[in-house]
């Protein structure tokens, strides 16, 4: 079963992203065309590297535009013909779209990727023991898809399903292990009661923008998802045909075009290469930028000696976070009570909601009235173990920040079988005034979570040879 599903396209094959970011249309007319003749002059440049140093190597802006193309004379090409600027909303930490999952039967070929891959073996796995494989097979390619998603930062708002979309979703939602999913989706068993805990296309903040809803599912199939979108009159929802391996590249750039994060290298490997910069362009007094007054505070010497590093360096701040981490026993408590107790801590510590800005360019800090940082949660894995759980919430909790204008703090979740993981990741000049661990600590019993499972001794050093 396995074999017919995964030999199509694989990661090397999908189309690159070029994303790319400016403070208004006409610097971004300007970066194109800049990157455009770059790219012209040196065409061997591996599209690769090039996706990769415009990930990790530049500060966001909200006037975002995104190409995607197979080489480098498509991506040159599609910099030039490309006029759109889509000024994005600001978008919260860990407010990402809605996935809808909607249980159309799985194509005959689905990319292969790894979180797919692994899906459908399970799947395999499952129905050796009889059941309906097309339906835990759709159920698995569906799960893969949010798995490969939340790989790449997308932090769904909420996440449903339809048919056997339903028991995907569940699983996504770390609601049922994804072998109980499987089998659930296989003996049509009737669909989970949490299928529909949030309304399709709610916004994620009833001030802030509107949540863009994501379609999963094959085109040529299209179940009753899409009737459900348009009853709330959500215009245009984004989709995903997962047998069509450019579409994973396409929605990612249109994520980042929406104002999200997204992690556009795709997972590729590439190293970091010398681009042309963004534009100078000089700021008009009263220009756009916080206001520089009472609520704002000159950078300590620590906090602008990291600061400046971590700028010239673009992306060096994950090297500078502070992350603390534990696993505790039992099931993970609801993403509302762990969103509530994060709220609380950051309520309780002012520290937590300093934000750096530069105002009429210079650098200040200041202090944002009400909590704004979401908790992570990565994807359940019921098959890991302490220390796997620790690990992965701990990677994720030193991924960079973006330093301007935002929180420099992050929340991480993973659910396994029997335990949970939790870590928080501070960025370095602000511990100068705040211990992570006892953050941690206070967080941990917030939530009323049991005695945690003590990490691991580390080893002892082999003695040098005399």
């Amino acid at each position: 079963m396995t074999e017919s599903l995964i030999r199509s396209a694989t990661l090397a094959d999908l189309p690159r992203v070029l994303a790319l970011s400016a403070r208004d249309p006409e610097a971004l007319t300007t970066l194109r065309h800049t990157l455009a003749d770059r790219l012209e002059h040196e065409p061997d440049t591996a599209p690769d590297d090039i996706a990769r140093t415009l990930h990790t190597g530049r500060e966001r802006f909200p006037c975002r535009d995104a190409v995607t193309g197979t080489d480098t004379a498509e991506l040159a090409r599609l910099l030039r013909e490309s006029d759109g600027a889509h000024t994005s909303p600001v978008r919260e930490p860990g407010a990402g779209p809605v996935l809808l999952l909607d249980g159309s039967p799985a194509p005959a070929s689905v990319p292969e990727l790894p979180e797919i891959t692994d899906a459908l073996r399970r799947a395999e796995d499952v129905c050796r023991a009889g059941g309906d494989d097309s339906a835990a097979r759709t159920a698995a390619v569906q799960y893969g898809v949010v798995a490969w998603l939340l790989a790449r930062g997308v932090t769904p708002h909420a996440v449903h399903g339809h048919g056997a979309g339903a028991w995907a979703a569940a699983a996504a939602r770390g609601e049922l292990p994804l072998s109980a999913a499987l089998r659930a989706a296989a003996e049509h068993a009737t669909q989970p009661t949490g299928a529909q805990q949030t309304p399709i296309g709610a916004p994620a903040d009833s001030d802030g923008p509107a949540t863009p809803v994501v379609v999963i599912g094959s085109e040529s199939a299209r179940t009753t998802a899409e009737s459900v979108i348009d009853a709330t009159g959500h215009a245009g929802p984004l989709r995903l045909d997962t047998a069509d391996g450019a579409a994973y590249a396409r929605l990612l750039a249109q994520l980042w075009r929406h104002g999200f994060d997204v992690d556009t290298t795709l997972g590729r490997e590439g190293r970091r290469i010398r681009l042309p910069g963004h534009p100078f362009r000089r700021r008009e007094p009263g220009g756009a930028g916080p206001a520089d007054g009472p609520a704002t505070r000159a950078l300590t010497p620590f906090e602008q000696r990291w600061l400046f590093y971590d700028l010239v360096r673009h992306g060096s701040s994950g090297d500078h976070n502070v992350t603390v981490e534990t696993v505790l026993p039992g099931p993970v408590p609801a993403p509302a009570e762990i969103a509530d107790a994060f709220d609380e801590i950051q309520r309780r510590h002012p520290v937590l909601r300093t934000v750096f800005s530069d105002p009429a360019g210079r650098w200040r800090a200041r202090t944002l009235p009400t909590a704004t940082v979401r908790p992570t949660h990565l994807a359940a894995d019921p098959d890991a173990g302490p220390e796997q759980l620790r690990a992965a919430v701990r990677d994720a909790a030193r991924q960079p920040l973006r330093l301007r204008d935002e929180p420099l703090l992050r929340c991480c979740v993973r659910a396994g079988s029997a335990h949970w993981a939790l870590s928080l990741g501070l960025y370095e000049p602000l511990s100068a005034t705040a211990d992570p661990r006892l953050l941690l600590d206070e967080l941990r019993v917030l939530l009323g979570a049991e005695t945690p499972v003590p990490a691991p001794p580390l080893a002892e050093p082999e003695p040098e040879p005399a």
